[in-house]
């Protein structure tokens, strides 16, 4: 996944887009990496200077000089805006250039491969009548957990059913005979496939 920056202008109040903006200015004065930004330097340094002073006229002042430090907002944007597409294109995923122009980095996704096992699972008498009810700890990367069954004791003879898939760390196993033994295990389900089971735990139905 190539590297980018982030944005997200509207989020940000005038003092942090002129902070912005001045940081965007001094990273590219001289950059011989991104040598042609779309609005020039001098044009901006002409809109900082002027905004700095809308933004403290506008903090006592009177409905006017908030109206102007609105117009100087917007206008921040759009150059802001232009700007951070001409360094898109112009680093074309490249970190060692995104890196230069002052803007922020955007967050990686963290790719998570197979999920480890789920931990500290818990096998409790159900709420009602043949029923058992789990719990187990999340586990990092996982979009969701199947619940494995078995009637047997597992180091036996392994005879795991899957009896239920969900997304939280609990579930509720029903239709049991009332205090049978029953073993369960379970296992986190990722983007890359299904981890491995937890060490499998006997639980009775109430």
């Amino acid at each position: 996944m190539k590297a980018n920056i982030t944005l997200a202008l509207f989020k940000k109040v005038p003092a942090v887009l002129l902070a912005l903006l001045n940081n965007v200015i001094q990273k590219l004065t001289g950059n011989i990496k991104l040598p042609t930004p779309p609005v020039t330097l001098v044009a901006m340094q002409t809109l900082a200077d002027a905004y700095e002073q809308a933004i403290e006229d506008a903090q006592f002042g009177s409905q006017a000089s908030k109206a102007v430090r609105n117009a100087l907002t917007k206008e921040v944007r759009d150059v802001l805006t232009k700007t951070g597409n001409y360094v898109r294109t112009t680093a074309n995923g490249d970190a060692t250039i995104l890196t230069t122009s002052g803007f922020e980095m955007s967050k990686t996704p963290v790719i998570v491969g197979i999920p480890a096992a789920p931990e500290n699972l818990k096998v409790l008498m159900g709420p009602f009548s043949g029923q058992t009810d789990m719990r187990w700890k999340r586990v990092h990367g996982a979009t969701g957990y199947n619940v494995l069954r078995s009637d047997v004791d597992p180091s036996v003879q392994p005879n795991w059913k899957v009896v239920g898939t969900t997304s939280k760390v609990r579930f509720v196993d029903s239709n049991l005979e009332s205090f049978k033994a029953y073993w369960y295990t379970v296992r986190a389900i990722g983007f890359a496939g299904p981890g491995i089971p937890c060490a499998p735990l006997m639980g009775r139905a109430a």
